[in-house]
């Protein structure tokens, strides 16, 4: 396992400032107050209080409750509409969005292998953000890499046939580090990964479809 403190600094590309901000979610941390937050509280905290109309409060709590309940039932008619868009609904928050507003402008799932497909996520920067959805028992081919690679484990788990990597563990591969991730049989396996300075390089019959179609 590899600990996301080794990362280089996130502020350097929105990929790895997403996976920061993923990871934050998956250990329970809250993400970081954005500027706008903070100015909005400072205003805030210097406001005269204003008294609240009678039943304010309970109007309030009221709408809240609805809001909660249509939440409630968008969630469960996404899961009856189709396990695909219920799986992007359970993703964390940031990520969950980057996804929504990569398919809006978009962007499509594309085949990387049987059992495996891939979203690449608008969010600029060099390199590529990808998110992978991986079958149980499925796996990616043996493979190289051109750069670095920075994979954040978001649900499930795999082995690249050195370690096992669970929810929050980010694995880093670079060149010369052969690896060939294998989701575990139990869960479905999403994860993000961002390549710098190159994709992967796969090797044996994946590798002569890679260089025939482009992939």
């Amino acid at each position: 396992m590899t600990a996301l403190t080794t990362l280089p600094d996130p502020a350097s590309h929105p990929g790895l400032r997403l996976m920061e901000a993923t990871a934050a979610v998956l250990r329970g941390e809250r993400t970081p107050a954005r500027p706008t937050d903070v100015l909005g509280g400072a205003f805030l905290d210097g406001e005269t209080p204003v008294p609240m109309v009678g039943g304010a409060a309970a109007e309030a709590l009221a709408r809240i409750a609805n809001l909660e309940a249509i939440d409630g039932r968008a969630r469960e008619a996404a899961h009856r509409a189709g396990r695909g868009l219920g799986e992007m609904l359970d993703l964390p928050d940031p990520l969950r969005e980057a996804v929504f507003e990569s398919m809006a402008a978009g962007r499509k799932w594309r085949f990387l292998g049987f059992g495996i497909r891939g979203l690449k996520l608008k969010i600029g920067g060099e390199g590529e953000t990808e998110l992978l959805r991986i079958e149980p028992g499925h796996g990616v081919a043996p493979h190289d890499h051109d750069g670095e690679e920075y994979t954040l484990v978001v649900t499930g788990a795999f082995h690249d046939g050195h370690e096992r990597f669970g929810p929050g563990d980010v694995n880093i591969a670079r060149a010369g580090f052969v690896h060939a991730p294998l989701a575990e049989k139990d869960e479905v396996c999403f994860a993000l990964g961002v390549s710098l300075g190159g994709g992967a390089r796969f090797e044996g019959a994946f590798g002569v479809f890679q260089r025939l179609t482009g992939l």
